[in-house]
This record gives structure tokens, sequence and C-alpha cells, in this order.
């Protein structure tokens, strides 16, 4: 399950923050993001996600930070455009 976690958490953190992608690869990316490693294990359902999709709508840019922590417990990402 950590490794499973790691691997999605690796992904996002490199779409949304990679500065060399493009920004018509980082949508489609985050489009299709249910083919990320680990995706739907660590996303069931994908209202957590919609949050961070308005986001980068809105910059359509890297973000300019991200930072991984621990809730409750669980590992966890936030993101700063």
């Amino acid at each position: 399950m950590d490794r499973m976690n790691a691997d999605f958490r690796h992904w996002l953190d490199d779409t949304c923050a990679n500065p060399n992608l493009e920004e018509t690869e980082r949508t489609r990316l985050l489009v299709d993001w249910e083919k990320a490693p680990a995706a739907r294990f660590c996303h069931p359902r994908e209202e957590h996600l919609l949050p961070l999709h308005v986001c980068y709508g809105v910059a359509n840019r890297a973000c300019s930070a991200f930072f991984n922590l621990e809730i409750i417990g669980k590992k966890a990402s936030t993101y700063l455009w």
C-alpha cells in the first residue's frame, strides 16, 4: 500500500511541478489522471482531486511549490499556484 501511495504521489508531484512539461502535456496528464500509477487505489472517487484540477485550470502553469505531509496518519500532498 505504501508503494502505491508513493507511486501516485510521485506522479502527481511531477505532473503538477515539473517546469519542463509543456502545458498541453500537463493538461493531458491531469485529464487522464486515472491512468497514473495506483490512481484509483489512492482516489477511489475523484472529489478530492477536483480542487487541484480547478486550481491548475485557473493557473494553467506548473505549481510554484508543493508539500508532502501527513494528516491523521495518512500521507498527503498540497500544491501552491
